[in-house]
């Protein structure tokens, strides 16, 4: 290995301030003999360390593994803190890869990020024959109480009043908007934000008529003070044009202050329903 000079030095600095992580890298390995006698070369190596600590989330993947190959391969000690977080952020860079990720948390077991990901893993549940079905149940492992499907108590009076109004019909509430209109067939009419919208906005409330293949026929919105903002404002234009072009009726029913009871509630749909006929 040829003798470090102090070009070679400053020429890493200029990487550093430059943030070329992958040239200072090299640089460093290129003399990584120098690092155990060189002083020099040790606060260089320092620098570019700390720099790169400071920047964990932005480098690239491959930076991140040269820093870690840098610690395990013997060549350059990490700070523990330091190589902890380099641990940590490889975990988290690949959590779509659960056993890389493994192999990374297993340097740093106690660390949040790579402690849960090391608990013993249940045995996978067998399948069960039931007269010719295989049948395997995956059973809670702590009691718990599921959140509603309605976001408050007067949403719930709603759509009990709207199942009161349509007693042979199917009533959901909470409907994905894209489970409403053929969207192949709409994209090209739809913006970009309407196409956006569509695939993730909410129905309040849908009817479905069960002897026409369960295709809908009414919307409602239950509005609130809040949709009085421009922001929700924005978003009902957006759900009130997707919703027509798909063919559907939609009731955009905004309440009195106070609670509203069931019976008004049917009351004023059967008057809508009455006029829309």
């Amino acid at each position: 290995m040829r003798a470090a000079s102090p070009a070679d030095v400053e020429a890493l600095y200029r990487h550093i301030q430059a943030q070329a992580w992958t040239p200072a890298l090299d640089l460093l390995h290129r003399h990584r003999s120098a690092l155990a006698v060189d002083p020099l070369w040790r606060h260089a190596a320092q620098v570019l360390v700390q720099e790169l600590h400071r920047r964990l989330s932005e480098v690239s993947e491959a930076v991140l593994e040269r820093l870690f190959l840098l610690h395990t391969g013997r060549l350059y000690a990490l700070p523990e803190a330091i190589f902890t977080d380099v641990v940590a952020e490889l975990v988290r860079r690949h959590a779509d890869r659960p056993e890389l990720a493994r192999r990374y948390a297993r340097w740093c077991p106690t660390h949040p990020e790579c402690a849960h990901l090391l608990e013993p893993r249940p045995p996978e549940t067998a399948w069960e024959d039931r007269d010719g079905f295989a049948v395997r149940r995956h059973l809670p492992e702590r009691p718990g109480t599921p959140p509603s499907l309605f976001r408050s108590q007067q949403e719930f009076v709603f759509f009990q009043a709207v199942r009161e109004v349509f007693p042979t019909y199917l009533v959901y509430p909470n409907v994905a908007l894209s489970c409403l209109l053929d969207y192949e067939r709409l994209a090209d009419t739809l913006s970009e934000e309407e196409r956006r919208y569509a695939l993730q906005a909410l129905v309040d409330c849908a009817v479905f008529d069960p002897d026409d293949g369960y295709r809908p026929r009414y919307c409602f919105e239950l509005d609130s003070p809040l949709h009085g903002t421009p922001e929700r404002r924005q978003r009902d234009t957006l759900k009130a044009r997707i919703v027509q072009l798909a063919g559907l009726p939609l009731f955009c029913i905004r309440p009195p202050s106070g609670t509203v009871e069931r019976d008004a509630f049917v009351a004023l749909l059967r008057r809508l329903l009455h006029q829309n006929v």
